[in-house]
């Protein structure tokens, strides 16, 4: 799969989207009754996010981006079909 469509609570997208404020997220719309976000991702997004989500420390990764273990846990490819847009 090149893109991913997919939707997940507001504010969990709110603290990806403010984790990675340089990352371009394609938004697709909103469902207010759930508050949730539909957006869009490609795989090299997807491999981009899941690389902040291992459980070894990583001096190579800045301190502030070390926080993003659990909101990356998503992009985990065992992870990532629970949150697709069917």
């Amino acid at each position: 799969m090149s893109t991913y469509k997919l939707e997940i609570p507001r504010n969990q997208f709110n603290r990806i989207a403010g984790a990675f404020e340089s990352t371009i997220i394609n938004v697709n719309g909103y469902d207010l009754d759930n508050d949730t976000v539909i957006f869009s991702i490609s795989e090299k997004q997807r491999k981009s996010f899941a690389k902040y989500a291992v459980k070894k420390d990583n001096p190579n990764v800045s301190k502030k981006m070390r926080a993003t273990y659990w909101i990356t846990q998503m992009f985990l490819p065992r992870n990532i079909a629970q949150y697709l847009v069917k």
